[in-house]
């Protein structure tokens, strides 16, 4: 085996010069791969596998450096956020609410309001349009705008999304728009020392495979935070990488809390859905 790495050693060396000399190495190039055989066939005569002396990387992408050029791997970010997500309850959250434990049947059969479906068809034509979603996810552009009443069931149904979307190894980075904000003021009014701790966490939320904002027009201050979210938005539709928004108002409440710019970014680039019926918490 020794004999035939120092072989390869050596044809590898002679095969780069002549390469820089012009000239062809198609000869060198199929005795190497020959020479790579025959370690193959000795490992796996003496039982090995026969890649066991090649380097396995738990990310192809950036072979485990976690960085890819001068840009975060993939990988990076999702074990910053796991290691989030296990200081907080919501790796426990997910293992309750997703799609096969998403119960339609608490969804009412019969009309509600002034709606033309009943609340029980309309969470069956959203629980498709959302798997549907994480199906094209990473292969088509989109963001999603869930809205409804307290205790319809948005949290639940954008938790389900997350998970699967997880399950795939996206990075997905969860927040509530209160919390959002808060972590937003925290970093841009920080000391240097202090910024540079929240870094991180500060570029996931531009950063991540999918930014999820749940009930967002609840924050305090609304007004103060109305740069910050256009910043978010803006940047994540100009980079392509999603935002699933949750929302207590509709796309005209929008308009009146955010004003006629944010509304443009937000429901110009997302496909809105609504969920209606009774409050489920009351059935509990």
């Amino acid at each position: 085996m020794r004999v035939i790495d120092n072989t390869i050693a050596s044809l590898g060396r002679r095969a780069a010069i002549e390469a820089q000399s012009g000239k062809n190495v198609d000869d060198y190039k199929n005795k190497l791969k020959e020479l790579d055989r025959e370690k193959e066939e000795i490992l796996v005569k003496n039982s090995y596998p026969k890649d066991y002396l090649k380097i396995h990387y738990h990310c192809d992408i950036c072979k485990d450096t976690g960085f890819v050029n001068t840009e975060t791997c993939r990988c990076r970010k999702k074990l910053i956020i796991e290691r989030k997500y296990s200081q907080s309850n919501i790796s426990s959250l997910l293992k309750r609410e997703n799609f096969r434990t998403f119960n339609t049947n608490l969804y009412s059969k019969n009309l509600y309001k002034d709606y033309p479906i009943s609340p029980y068809e309309n969470i069956i034509r959203v629980g498709k349009d959302a798997k549907n979603y994480v199906n094209n996810f990473g292969k088509v552009y989109k963001n999603l705008y869930i809205f409804g009443e307290v205790g319809r069931g948005k949290t639940f149904l954008i938790n389900s999304i997350a998970k699967e979307i997880l399950d795939r190894n996206y990075s997905v980075l969860y927040l509530t728009a209160t919390k959002l904000f808060s972590f937003m003021n925290d970093y841009l009014y920080a000391f240097s020392e202090k910024k540079q701790d929240l870094q991180e966490s500060y570029d996931l939320i531009f950063d991540s495979d999918l930014l999820i904002i749940d009930d967002l027009g609840s924050e305090n201050d609304r007004n103060s935070n109305e740069a910050n979210l256009f910043e978010i938005v803006n940047d994540r539709i100009i980079n392509k990488k999603p935002i699933i928004f949750s929302s207590n108002y509709s796309e005209d409440e929008i308009m009146e809390v955010y004003g006629p710019r944010i509304y443009s970014r937000i429901i110009g680039s997302s496909d809105v859905m609504e969920i209606f019926g009774d409050d489920l918490r009351l059935l509990f």
